[in-house]
């Protein structure tokens, strides 16, 4: 009887220890499923792995190798050792081949080495001694397809402590499922970068309608001055007054405290300035002609913009003279110069001139059209006094001019608004890219975990609306997409996306995850049961045949289902709980579906 007893407690023993071995090895790997929901960037996830192995194992010192099959070529991706730190970026890859990394890529196994299996591997020539010598190594293969695309690996220079093979077991199951996170978090990475480029092609987009909409407004801002200029034209009762005001709206539209007009005399020998304002000189007196700035606008006939650089080549060219007027005053000159000529019949009969004398402020084109737009009106507004009807004729140009400038703003306004539709249809399609599928249409990644959130804020502030999970995963993809090409692969995800849609109720959202990934959040249900009905119902239709050209092929579908408890603390963990459902499902056979259950739950009962 105590010989029965004895054999029990040992087997409930064995059984208490495999279950403890098995939450542990499902913490996990629930662990390195958030990870791959959580990271986007590669720079992170290495030492997330690293972080993360060390806290179910002695793995003070960690790496990733990788190694390429069509090159024969190892590269270290994570590097992290107490000794061989500083001389990791001096390995090569054929020493990475020919020690215990290369070993273990070779033979497609795991290993767990202490010094002597080391020795007894170095005397038969299956590796050389790399590096400061360890006490315990355990290493395993990654693989992809069938294919060994690196190696994982964690060693100890502590005699002291030695790995298990329930280590192995453990560190085995982590690299397993490394490599489909580690392909989560580069395709979320490249999605991320293509968000960001797009997201710099609408800033660029709004950086150019901002700067017509800064063009708008001072084309708006131009034209008032011009109404301005008509208005003074016509109410102005004297020539001082209306200089005055002209001098006004050019100060509107650019610095004009240094502004004067000159006046040519009948037999055009004098220059008289009618109106003269300058922060340095005192009002102009009438003189005869010389080699200033004046008399070189009127022999050229167009408006010129004059800086220092251009002031230099006309002095040494002989086309103006520069005189000190007072020896013992302090001479100012100029640093930016406007000057248009008055032409009444396409004769100069003066000049109208702004200056500035600082380096604060220099002149534009701009300014310059400005300016001989000016001109012309007080061209025309002196033309007046000598004759009305001249006057008159001048006056119906002017509105002309205001008509034609007023069709070319609402030329300027409707290109405006044009853009401004365009930008609205760029910004829909970018949201549209960024949020779908662009191969099925369905909701993406992102969205799909915008919406998950979305509804699980509401469920957890109304209970009783039941919420369900379904992550899904399609059978025999990779031999589909491998035998018939990418192409025919594409069409058979539209396909199937196409019947999960109609599979699911209106007010239910399906979307792609990526490959040959995809979930669907069931809300408002009346019973759990219509969740596992609509699980089956997928599961028997992508069971169903595939016609696609002349090929007809057959699939299945993997499904994990989650239903919404009050334990699931964030969205996230529900979503690990329908794909570690549905790694279940495909572990077990494929083509069935297979509720979540807590592990944890289940040592207890």
């Amino acid at each position: 009887m105590s010989k029965n007893k004895n054999i029990h407690l040992r087997r409930l023993k064995l059984l208490i220890q495999r279950y403890k071995q098995a939450y542990i090895t499902q913490g996990a790997l629930l662990r390195l499923s958030e990870l791959a929901s959580t990271i986007s960037d590669m720079r992170d996830f290495y030492p997330a792995i690293h972080k993360m192995v060390a806290e179910f194992l002695h793995a003070e010192n960690f790496y990733v190798v990788f190694y390429d099959n069509s090159t024969n070529q190892y590269s270290a991706q994570y590097f992290s050792d107490e000794k061989d730190q500083a001389i990791i970026d001096q390995v090569s890859s054929n020493e990475f081949s020919i020690g215990l990394t290369g070993y273990v890529a070779r033979t497609r196994q795991a290993l767990l080495c202490d010094e002597g299996l080391f020795n007894t591997l170095v005397e038969q020539g299956e590796i050389q001694a790399q590096g400061s010598p360890c006490a315990h190594w355990l290493g395993i293969p990654l693989c992809r397809e069938g294919q060994v695309i690196g190696v994982m690996a964690i060693q100890s220079y502590n005699a002291q402590y030695r790995y298990t093979e329930v280590d192995l077991a453990l560190f085995n199951s982590i690299g397993g499922h490394t490599i489909t996170a580690l392909d989560r978090v580069k395709n979320r990475e490249l999605l991320e970068e293509t968000v960001r480029h797009r997201t710099k092609e609408l800033q660029s987009t709004n950086i150019s309608l901002e700067k017509e909409i800064q063009e708008k407004i001072y084309a708006e801002k131009l034209q008032a001055a011009l109404y301005r200029i008509s208005e003074i034209t016509g109410s102005s009762q004297d020539m001082a007054s209306f200089y005055l005001a002209m001098q006004q709206v050019l100060a509107e539209l650019m610095p004009a405290e240094n502004c004067f007009i000159a006046l040519l005399n009948k037999d055009k020998s004098t220059l008289s300035f009618p109106f003269y304002l300058d922060q340095y000189s005192e009002p102009a007196i009438e003189r005869p002609l010389g080699r200033g700035f004046t008399e070189y606008i009127l022999r050229c006939g167009e408006a010129k913009l004059i800086n220092a650089e251009y002031a230099t080549k006309l002095v040494l060219a002989g086309e103006i003279q520069r005189e000190v007027s007072n020896p013992n005053k302090l001479n100012h000159f100029c640093t930016s110069w406007l000057g248009a000529p008055l032409l009444v019949e396409g004769q100069a009969i003066g000049v109208i001139t702004v200056q500035a004398y600082h380096q604060q402020y220099q002149y534009s084109e701009q300014d310059l059209s400005i300016l001989r737009f000016v001109s012309q009106n007080i061209a025309i507004a002196i033309q007046r006094k000598l004759a009305t009807e001249q006057q008159k004729q001048h006056q119906e140009e002017l509105e002309r001019r205001v008509f034609e400038s007023t069709q070319e703003l609402r030329q300027t306004n409707l290109f405006l608004r044009q853009q401004v539709e365009e930008r609205k249809k760029v910004e829909a399609k970018l949201f549209y890219e960024a949020n779908h599928d662009a191969l099925t249409g369905l909701a993406n990644r992102q969205m799909f975990l915008q919406l998950l959130k979305q509804q699980f804020a509401l469920s957890k502030r109304q209970p009783k609306l039941q919420m369900v999970l379904l992550y899904i995963d399609l059978d025999r993809f990779k031999n589909i997409n491998d035998s018939l090409g990418h192409h025919m692969g594409d069409a058979f995800l539209v396909e199937a996306s196409q019947r999960l849609k109609r599979l699911i109720r209106e007010h239910d959202v399906v979307a792609r995850l990526g490959g040959d990934e995809f979930v669907a959040l069931l809300t408002n249900l009346q019973s759990k049961h219509d969740a596992e009905e609509i699980a089956q119902r997928i599961v028997n239709s992508l069971e169903q045949p595939f016609q696609l050209d002349e090929h007809q092929v057959h699939s299945g579908a993997s499904v994990g289902l989650a239903y919404m408890k009050p334990e699931h603390t964030t969205a996230e963990a529900l979503l690990r709980d329908a794909d570690t459902a549905m790694y279940q499902a495909k572990s077990q056979g494929r083509n069935q579906f297979i509720v979540f259950k807590d592990p944890a739950s289940e040592s207890v009962s």
